[in-house]
């Protein structure tokens, strides 16, 4: 929303919401995984804690909050990807170097989360940060608006000859009625408010000048064509409340904290590129 990070930082954000279900990831085992088991498939045993991440993973659904069938359903699905994965294993296919470095991937990337999800719970985007987040921003969300019509034709020769009938004294309206089935359109060349970062850079630099009830001297060319623009209206932007941007703010902040982390983390770290 308000700032750019590095694409890492941005999807290790998503990470927070891990944490509903990372409670109780300290369970004991001599895997990790906890004492509980669900089934054994063929000497393997299915841990409970895997049923219950599987269960997130599949409908974003707590385990706990499962319909006894719905449990039912959801083992016998993990038992299939169970099966099909000690199959793999027998035929060899989990031993490609393409799988090999899918599971790599996957395992760095779902550590690398954790890792996020833990900084980030302890340390938190503060009201202070948000507020700071928000000041920084608000020229951007007060610029001015503008609000115009334009009448948008072919070549150059029409949009000249449109701006010698508005000399003239033919209104705007009934010039843009005229062009209803070209470029134009029929709601006679009605633009919504836009701000200078929001609109066609030279449609910005035609309008920005202008004064309310005005018409562009000159023809205005982007990739559509040819636009003669009038200026309706124009008006500062309204910003919106830190409270109503409070989740915007907050993942602002969260990214930038955790970009920042990661440089530090890199600056430490001892990188060779190469062989």
């Amino acid at each position: 929303m308000i700032t750019r990070f590095t694409k890492f930082a941005a999807f290790a954000v998503v990470a927070v919401g891990m944490s509903a279900c990372s409670q109780n990831d300290k369970a004991g085992g001599d895997n990790g995984l906890g004492p509980g088991k669900v089934a054994t498939v063929n000497g393997k045993p299915i841990a409970e804690s895997v049923l219950r991440v599987y269960a997130l993973a599949s409908g974003r659904k707590s385990f706990d909050d499962l319909s006894a069938e719905d449990r039912g359903k959801l083992l016998d699905d993990l038992i299939g990807v169970e099966v099909l994965s000690q199959q793999a294993e027998k035929d060899g296919v989990s031993a490609s170097r393409t799988v090999a470095a899918q599971i790599e991937l996957q395992r760095l990337q779902l550590v690398a989360r954790a890792m996020a999800t833990s900084y980030l719970e302890k340390n938190p985007a503060t009201d202070a940060d948000l507020q700071k987040v928000y000041e920084e921003n608000l020229p951007r969300l007060t610029q001015q608006q503008y609000k115009t019509r334009h009448i948008l034709v072919d070549t150059k020769a029409e949009a000249e000859q449109v701006i010698a009938q508005l000399r003239a004294g033919k209104q705007f309206s009934d010039l843009a009625k005229e062009r209803a089935g070209g470029k134009t359109g029929p709601n006679g060349g009605d633009l919504p408010w836009f701000t200078a970062e929001s609109m066609n850079p030279q449609i910005v630099a035609a309008v920005v000048p202008m004064k309310v009830g005005s018409f562009s001297q000159e023809p205005v060319q982007s990739e559509y064509g040819y636009h003669v623009l009038i200026l309706d209206d124009s008006r500062k932007g309204e910003a919106p409340t830190m409270e109503s941007l409070r989740k915007d703010l907050t993942t602002a902040v969260e990214r930038k904290r955790l970009d920042d982390y990661i440089k530090t983390l890199r600056a430490g770290a001892k990188v060779t590129l190469g062989p």
